[in-house]
Order: C-alpha cells, then structure tokens, then sequence
C-alpha cells in the first residue's frame, strides 16, 4: 500500500527540489529553508509554497525549462512533466484502505475511484479516522501508480449510516461499471468479477451388496468391510450365528447416523469395537455361557491391545445406548 524505499527517495528528491527551486525563483515563503529527505521540514512555509504552485502549475514548466543540462535525469524530467500534465487537485473521500492500495472518491461529478498508494507509510497507518474520511489533497502519477503530494487535509465531518450506506453503494456500482483508476495518464480498469468455478457433480459412491442390509448407498462399502471382519471373528471364534447377526445389526444402525462414525478409523478397530460392546450386553465375558470368550482374547484376535478395544467399545455402547434392558442387541436367551 505504499512506495518501495528507491520509490520514496525519489519521490522527495524531486518533490523538495520542485519545491526549492520554485522558491528560490519567486520567494514565495522567504523563511523557506531546503528541505532534505528523512530531516526536519518546517512545514507552514513549505505548505505556501506548495499551495502556490498549485494555483500556478506553470510554475512546474518554469522549473523544467530552468533546469540545465545534467540536473535532472531524463526518468526524473519525465515524472515532473507528468505530474505537471495529470495532477488532480480535490477534495475526496477516502472510501476504503485494500491490501495494495486506497480507494478514493472525488466530491465531483460524474464520480470515479481511483487507487492511491501511501508514500513512506499506507494510508491506513498515516490516517487516524477509519473511513469514509473527506480529504483535500493532489493526486499525482508515479510510474504506474497514483500516489498524493505528500500532503492531506482531513476535515472534521463524521458521517451518519445512511451516508455511509449511499456511498458504499456508489463504491459498488462505479467499481461495476467504470472500475478504478490506476494510473491518471490511462483509462480505469473495469473490475471483473471472479469466475466461480462449476461444481461438478460429486461421483455416485459405487454401488456394493450389502445382502440385504438397511444402510444408504453411500455406507455401502464401508458396511462391507466392516462386515467381513465381524463375520470371520464369529466364524473362528464364537460359530454362533445369532450373535453374528446381531453384530451385523448394530454395524447397519451406525452406519445409518448423520453423520456416521464408521466414516472415520480402521475398520478392524470398529469391528473389534462392535463384537466386544455387543458380547458385553450378552454375557460373552461369563465363563458359564457358551459363548464365553474372555476379553483378551478379542482384543488379540483383531490385533488390537486390550485398552484400544475396549475404549471403541465404551464408544459404541454410548452410540447405540446398549444395555442389559436394552433388547434391541439382545440374544433371545436373555430376554
């Protein structure tokens, strides 16, 4: 939002010798002193210089013409003749501060935007007032920016909502239809809209048999591998088929939650989870049962340790508020 540091030393060689050489020439201020760049200005006689050469921007020309040979350099002639040729003298509002420059208003009609860089330091910093701020200043080009002559005056004047509002709107429609200017020796830039990218349709998840189990489309795989891994822990260990259907059951409802959790983790561990929460409900860890199966053991079988599983299991009982009174997930013998 400001010049480089070459960009600024540049700007106040000219900038204090147009200024000195103006007075010298006229003695427009006779307590003017020259000024030297990052020292001390004694700004009241520099303001009525400044003042006058705006109120006569051919004294610019008289500057260029007096200068001789090796004074200036063709770059630095050339920056002199286009503040001479395109400087905007105005009062403004300050609409916004953006990350690269400031958009300022002229209180003129047909009204534009144009962007406007700080020098040594962003507008941002160098404004007390958040915008919208009324300045008087002098818009210059530099190069391929527009900056202002080193010298603002803000007013006073606070604005109320529905001020603020006409002129966020007038931001919007001038920023639409003409764009802002970036240079004052060029036509503004319209600005364009971004492209929103197309959404492309999301792929239809594949398509699996899930043999007759309730769960979306979407949960079909998933069930699946889940499923294998319960079914052949039931088939090693337990060949008890009720208790494998009821394990299969309890995998379908938690694939049918909003959002699942299964989505999310290995499926051995929440298979290992699934056995070890539904044999708890149903005696599995009882050496009486027939189906006793000690809880180690579980925890082996899907190589998991024996905290891992039972953690997951705490997990899924909470999911599926499994209990001795529930009996959804109960075999027939405990009803």
């Amino acid at each position: 939002m400001n010049l480089t540091q070459s960009e600024v030393e540049l700007f106040y060689k000219l900038w204090y010798k147009l200024m000195w050489g103006i007075n010298e020439k006229h003695v427009i201020s006779p307590r003017f002193t020259k000024p030297v760049y990052d020292e001390f200005v004694n700004e009241e006689p520099f303001v009525a210089v400044r003042n006058e050469m705006w109120k006569k921007p051919e004294l610019i020309d008289e500057f260029l013409q007096d200068s001789g040979p090796g004074e200036l350099t063709e770059t630095e002639r050339g920056l002199l003749t286009s503040w001479r040729n395109h400087y905007f003298k105005e009062r403004f509002l300050i609409l916004k501060h953006l990350s690269k420059y400031s958009v300022f208003m002229p209180m003129v009609n047909p009204a534009k935007l144009y962007a406007v860089y700080g020098i040594k330091n962003p507008l941002n910093e160098v404004m007390f007032a958040q915008p919208p701020v009324m300045v008087q200043t002098v818009l210059l080009p530099f190069n391929d920016k527009i900056i202002y002559d080193s010298m603002l005056e803000v007013f006073s004047i606070s604005f109320g909502k529905g001020m603020r509002e006409s002129f966020k709107s007038s931001y919007n429609e001038i920023k639409a239809t003409t764009g802002i200017i970036v240079r004052l020796d060029a036509p503004p830039v319209k600005a364009v809209p971004p492209v929103k990218a197309s959404k492309l349709p999301k792929p239809a998840p594949p398509s699996v048999d899930t043999k007759g189990a309730n769960v979306p489309k979407g949960m079909s795989a998933r069930y699946m591998e889940v499923a294998g891994i319960i079914e052949a822990f039931c088939d090693e260990k337990l060949n008890e088929d009720e208790f494998k259907d009821i394990c299969l059951r309890a995998l379908a409802k938690l694939c049918r939650k909003r959002p699942s959790p299964i989505m999310t983790g290995r499926a051995r561990t929440w298979a290992c989870g699934i056995v070890y929460a539904i044999g708890s409900c149903n005696f599995i860890f009882d050496r009486s049962q027939s189906i006793y199966t000690p809880a180690a053991d579980i925890a082996d079988w899907f190589g998991l340790a024996k905290s891992t599983a039972a953690s997951k299991s705490y997990e899924i009982t909470k999911l599926l508020n499994l209990s001795y009174f529930n009996a959804e997930f109960l075999m027939e013998r405990y009803m």
